[in-house]
């Protein structure tokens, strides 16, 4: 039997590796800090010169682009290459749902994982959430219910029909230092249509529909219930609209009844790092947006600030304009401070119409606002970038600032 190369030693990685070996296969991985990572099997550079011939089967992770220069040699040999979502479909006979879009694909997988254990249907979120689905695969019960938050990334490489339901939340700028352009970026989170079982239902959101439909044109679709603020009107608005109504049309789907809807949504509580409330100081409001990385989140962000707003912004620059934070920021937002590798590009595209600082930390950020924000104010940590200038991810860079505020 041939050996299988999976790209990419992280936690699909890893994952993927796992599955294989428990399956007999021999694996190799290859990843571009091989010399820093502890593995259970064997880790080369990505750069190693490979024996091609050994190999029948690429897996590739998310975060490694399919213009990997292995990638492209892989194909070039006419090996196969998948990613670790379609690893592991091949390998389900369990019922999976699959949730994507440009922002608040985290917090309705979970949402929706939450509602179907609350109303005694067991089920797990797994994929970009934070657990691989390669993982699952192996001591998932058969009842079992997958809620599989899938990115663009995840999209590119799958092609096996295994979800019983998908939405798409929307589909704003995003990703663009990966996608060629905005169209690619859409055609990849399009791609869940095609991942539907014959019977299979797609939900998409009304913006989705308005904007994209002609990648929809051939699947049958399902707008998301839009009218369910009077089921649970208090968690409507905390959890946010479109999170609450796609997880409504999903559940449905399977089985839920509106009341065990409602009575779940109550006991839900948000993931952090998305307009988290973390202190009042001197009056002024401190919120911690971290996974807003990407313009559309931030605009949301601000829409939905009740005081004057200090915005700290930055990191890496994702190819999108920042100019519709120009109109979308009029008479709300206070000042800028931007901090990190976008800070400068910020500078150039608002500071005509917009106050912009530019600091070179995030720690110099929190503190010059805790000097600038006046008692009515909140300073919001909504970065519209990824972290990975300064931080290790989201998180940390969340963590963070939460420590800078607080002092803890």
């Amino acid at each position: 039997m041939k050996k299988k190369l999976v790209i990419g030693y992280g936690i699909s990685g890893r994952a993927s590796a796992a599955l294989l070996k428990a399956r007999g296969c021999e694996v190799i991985a290859v990843d571009r800090k091989a010399g820093e990572l502890k593995a259970d099997v064997p880790v080369l550079l990505d750069t190693a010169d490979l024996d091609w011939d050994e190999f029948d089967q690429v897996i590739l992770s998310p975060g490694v682009p399919p213009s990997h220069p292995l990638v492209q040699k892989a194909r070039e040999k006419g090996i196969e290459v998948i990613g670790e979502i379609e690893l592991a479909f091949r390998l389900l006979e369990n019922r999976c749902v699959g949730i994507t879009g440009s922002n608040g694909k985290t917090t309705t997988t979970l949402l929706i994982a939450h509602v179907l254990n609350a109303a005694g249907k067991k089920a797990q979120a797994v994929g970009n959430v934070g657990a691989a689905l390669a993982g699952a695969v192996l001591d998932v019960a058969p009842e079992e219910i997958l809620v599989i938050e899938l990115s663009s990334f995840q999209l590119e490489t799958l092609t096996s029909r295994k979800l019983d339901a998908a939405v798409c939340l929307n589909i704003t700028p995003n990703h663009l230092d990966r996608h060629p352009t905005m169209r690619a970026y859409a055609e990849a989170k399009a791609r869940i249509g095609n991942c539907l079982k014959k019977t299979g239902r797609l939900f998409i959101s009304s913006q989705v529909g308005k904007e994209f439909s002609d990648l929809f044109r051939e699947k049958e679709v399902e707008i998301v219930q839009e009218n369910v603020a009077a089921i649970s009107p208090v968690e409507y608005t905390q959890l946010g609209k479109q999170n609450v109504e796609a997880a409504f049309s999903i559940c449905t789907v399977l089985g839920v009844s509106e009341g065990e809807f409602a009575s779940a949504l109550k006991t839900f509580r948000k993931p952090p790092h998305r307009l988290e409330w973390v202190a009042i100081k001197g009056g002024v409001e401190y919120f911690n947006d971290s996974k807003a990385t990407n313009i559309h989140a931030v605009m949301h962000a601000v829409a939905l600030m009740k005081r004057p707003v200090i915005l700290i912004a930055g990191g890496v620059h994702k190819g999108a304009s920042y100019r519709p934070w120009i109109e979308s920021f009029g008479g709300k937002v206070r000042k800028i401070l931007a901090f990190g590798g976008a800070a400068s590009q910020m500078k150039e595209e608002l500071s005509s119409s917009l106050p912009v600082e530019v600091v070179a930390t995030l720690a110099e950020a929190v503190a010059l606002a805790e000097r600038e924000a006046k008692g009515n104010e909140c300073v919001l940590l909504s970065p519209g970038c990824s972290s990975y200038d300064q931080f290790t991810s989201f998180e940390q860079r969340g963590d963070t600032f939460k420590r800078l505020v607080t002092g803890d």
